[in-house]
């Protein structure tokens, strides 16, 4: 086993020397930027910052990691000729590595800071260089995927900006701000699912999810649909199509399992989508997840179908390219 000793424990090293070089790294480039002219700590509107506690948790947890990591790391190498495999060893580097990365994280939550004025933004990205961004500069605004929701900023090139979530310190003066000065910039309405009511029924959950698509990742709007242990997303003019007949059968983008939503008449009489769906009433809708041969994880049918189909009608359109929209 002495031949994995070396990269395990390189590996651990380097977990524990790079949280001391991108912290060095980052303060000297802090230290740079207050050098070369005046901070931007006075005069602001406001500013945007991530809580306290946020930085805590990752710093508390990274160094728990590293500790724990560290000591049964030191224990695999010094017990390795009396163990079996080298699973202890690598999990315990594994610990070790997943602890540096948390320090490193909880060293950009805690850098990360917007100032606002009247005709610019002063960025302080988690681990880049802070940036001084003029309001022309600003080219979309988009909802942040991420569990707390929020927005994403970009500049014209479509480089990321900052993302302030919906936790973040002076999040609603920051969405106030860019709905003052870009009513007509290419924006969109910042929703997340908690934003747009969700429809339940006896077994089925659904809510409202932007989605990207393509390579680019543009947003389109999607429902989440939860039945259970089966979940996954779509998107809603595919389901839209679904309803009005327009296909068959839909089946959710890079969700494992894949998840598919149908008409039992949708599959052949061979298939594995027929086996579960055979029966059911023509007009139902039925949730299958892969494998299929469990059979529908939920149906909606009547009353619940139609409610259903109505919702989705609701639910807002994300503009297209070229399209514009304000946020809120």
């Amino acid at each position: 086993m002495s031949f994995l000793m070396f990269p395990v424990v390189a590996a651990v090293l380097l977990s524990i020397l790079i949280p001391a070089i991108v912290g060095a790294a980052v303060g000297r480039g802090d230290r740079n930027n207050r050098a070369a002219g005046p901070t931007a700590d006075t005069g602001a509107l406001f500013v945007v910052t991530n809580r306290r506690w946020q930085s805590v948790l990752f710093r508390v947890l990274g160094i728990v990691f590293l500790v724990i990591g560290g000591f049964f790391t030191l224990v695999a190498v010094v017990e390795s000729e009396e163990m079996d495999g080298p699973g202890p060893l690598i999990a315990a580097a594994g610990i070790t590595v997943t602890g540096a990365i948390f320090v490193v994280l909880a060293m950009g939550i805690h850098r990360f800071r917007v100032d606002a004025f009247d005709n610019h933004l002063t960025v302080r990205p988690w681990f880049r260089a802070t940036r001084v961004v003029a309001l022309t500069e600003i080219g979309s605004v988009r909802p942040s995927l991420n569990r707390f929701g929020g927005v994403d900023v970009r500049d014209v090139n479509g480089r990321m900006l900052f993302t302030a979530t919906r936790i973040s310190i002076g999040y609603d003066d920051i969405v106030a701000y860019l709905q003052e000065r870009f009513p007509r910039q290419q924006t969109i309405n910042p929703a997340v699912p908690g934003d747009v009511a969700s429809w339940q029924g006896a077994t089925l959950r659904a809510e409202w999810f932007p989605l990207p698509r393509g390579r680019k990742g543009t947003l389109e709007s999607g429902v989440l649909l939860n039945a259970g242990k089966v979940a996954g997303p779509m998107y809603t003019s595919e389901v839209v199509n679904l309803l009005n007949h327009r296909v068959g059968i839909v089946e959710s983008p890079n969700s494992d399992p894949l998840v598919f939503l149908c008409w039992p008449d949708s599959g052949s009489p061979t298939s594995i989508v027929w086996e579960s769906t055979k029966d059911l009433p023509a007009e139902s809708l039925a949730l299958l997840a892969d494998p299929m041969d469990s059979g529908a994880a939920s149906v909606l049918t009547g009353t619940e179908l139609a409610d259903f189909s109505a919702w989705i009608t609701t639910l807002p359109r994300l503009p297209a390219a070229g399209e514009t929209r304000s946020i809120r």
